[in-house]
């Protein structure tokens, strides 16, 4: 009998599993290449190495320097777009001794005084595409766009996730503490798209880039290959709110993300895009790509010493 229970078990959780997995290789889930790249002749060779491009549309933020002021204070901004989301690329050279999660401002100025967020409400995903790959020189073979909500009930599911923030902050009634905060998903939805100092988002980018590395961590940490309960739980978050490129079948997901939990705790680092900042004397903040820090690290994603040059960013605060 407890053969057959478990045997059942096992069974209603592949069943479980394949629901989860179907959904997230749904059609209508799916961006043609149109949709998401953009033309091929202006793309970079492809290459052993491989590229993820993710967004996470939040909400917008809450306090101080938030919304309008904050999209006031953006060059090219607009209330209401895209300058609270999350927009990152994740990197795993061809070596596969390193992945990086690099977190870019999306107030960054990219051309004629307009900031990459501008840009992307504008051209969406090809436009954010062409830019990765014109700045840093590496092509992206994939796209991900995950909703706000989906990424509350991903962290939900694997538990409080432990953020570092560099300052104490409160938003909507929700308060962050200097240091080490446990996040449930919805404080850590907050604490990503609030604006908690009115600097064009260079705090924000910071605190995303926190909760990207707790998350990554808190899923290589979860056990979730050994617990396909937990997994399934993960993966239905994740298709309930996802759109991507039609290439991302779970297969290759499955491929990227073990890949990644191959690589030692260590070697798996989250960066904020090195970038300056400065107040004009408007009082608007103009943010732009530090111009020393940029070129080495496109020289590195393209070279072979990635994983000290991301050290070494990190050591530097970014």
């Amino acid at each position: 009998m407890v053969r057959l229970k478990t045997v059942a078990s096992a069974l209603g959780s592949l069943g479980d599993i394949n629901k989860a997995r179907a959904a997230f290789d749904d059609s209508s889930r799916k961006l043609a290449d149109k949709q998401a790249f953009p033309p091929a002749d202006i793309r970079p060779s492809a290459s052993d190495a491989r590229t993820l491009a993710l967004r996470v549309t939040t909400p917008a933020g809450s306090g101080e320097g938030s919304s309008g002021e904050a999209a006031a204070s953006a060059p090219g901004g607009a209330e209401g777009s895209s300058l609270n989301d999350v927009f990152a690329l994740v990197h795993v050279p061809a070596t596969g001794d390193t992945a990086g999660f690099l977190v870019l401002n999306p107030s960054v100025e990219i051309e004629s005084g307009r900031s990459l967020g501008s840009l992307v409400d504008e051209g969406g995903w090809p436009v954010f595409v062409a830019i990765a790959e014109e700045v840093f020189g590496v092509r992206v073979d994939h796209v991900v766009e995950l909703s706000a909500e989906a990424l509350r009930n991903v962290i939900d599911n694997i538990g409080p996730v432990a953020v570092y923030s560099r300052s104490a902050f409160e938003v909507d009634g929700t308060s962050f503490v200097e240091g080490t905060n446990s996040l449930d998903g919805a404080s850590a939805v907050t604490f990503a798209s609030a604006a908690a100092v009115d600097d064009a988002g260079q705090t924000r980018t910071r605190n995303q880039r926190a909760l990207l590395r707790a998350l990554v961590q808190a899923l290589r940490q979860g056990g979730l290959a050994k617990d396909p309960a937990k997994l399934t739980a993960v993966l239905g978050a994740v298709s309930a709110g996802v759109r991507t490129d039609d290439g991302l079948t779970t297969i290759e997901l499955g491929k990227f993300a073990n890949a990644i939990r191959q690589i030692p705790q260590d070697d798996v680092v989250a960066v904020t895009v090195p970038a300056k900042s400065e107040r004009l004397a408007d009082g608007t903040v103009r943010v732009a790509f530090d111009a020393e820090a940029l070129p080495a690290l496109r020289q590195a994603l393209v070279g072979h010493d990635l994983k000290e040059f991301l050290r070494y960013v990190a050591s530097l605060g970014y």
